[in-house]
């Protein structure tokens, strides 16, 4: 199984650059940033797309710029347009169950309430890479999930998820160059206690 394409699920706009439902761009800007890259628009999925080396292969990075529930749709499009299949996909986005600063990789499965990879879900079907990014639960139970994660990121826990960026990024390169198994080993277990 190889991977070509990483895609980050978020919300487009200044407003919610800083969110936790963006958690996933934050991440894949920090990618493009140290690689280097410019991302350039593409009109017709829509999406922004940059291109990176990681691990010493070649990688598409893609943020789609259709608003966080329609994720699906230029994903598809731009899968169909360059003839990637859908194994070859990663796709990162925000998960309530875990804490800022963890990472899950997983394969398939349901879209436990996200809306973002319910919609990559009915437009690809579910056998995509997932890499699940900590945002952290409700601070109350009754307060509205959308409130929480449109919320911005508390200091502390923005500082959390970028500080494990390079992290993440050793993950994404064990999964490139020695597939899932080997990538989960290594990132699927608590960070150490500060």
């Amino acid at each position: 199984m190889s991977f070509s394409v990483f895609a980050a699920l978020g919300n487009p706009g200044r407003e919610y650059s800083a969110t936790r439902h963006n958690a996933a761009w934050i991440v894949i800007d920090a990618l493009a940033d140290k690689a280097g890259a410019k991302w350039k628009e593409e009109s017709r999925f829509p999406a922004a797309v940059a291109k990176v080396t990681l691990g010493g292969l070649s990688v598409q990075l893609i943020k789609p710029l259709s608003f966080m529930n329609d994720s699906g749709t230029p994903l598809a499009s731009f899968l169909r347009f360059h003839r990637i299949e859908l194994s070859e996909l990663v796709v990162l986005h925000d998960d309530i169950a875990f804490e800022p600063g963890q990472l899950r990789l997983s394969l398939g499965g349901s879209a436990a309430g996200h809306n973002g990879v319910a919609s990559c879900i009915r437009h690809l079907g579910d056998q995509f890479v997932r890499a699940r990014l900590g945002i952290g639960p409700k601070k109350h139970p009754e307060q509205d999930l959308a409130d929480h994660v449109l919320g911005r990121f508390p200091d502390a826990d923005l500082t959390s998820l970028t500080q494990r960026i390079p992290d993440f990024t050793r993950s994404f390169e064990t999964l490139l160059s020695q597939g899932l198994p080997a990538a989960q080993n290594l990132t699927n277990r608590k960070p150490p206690s500060p």
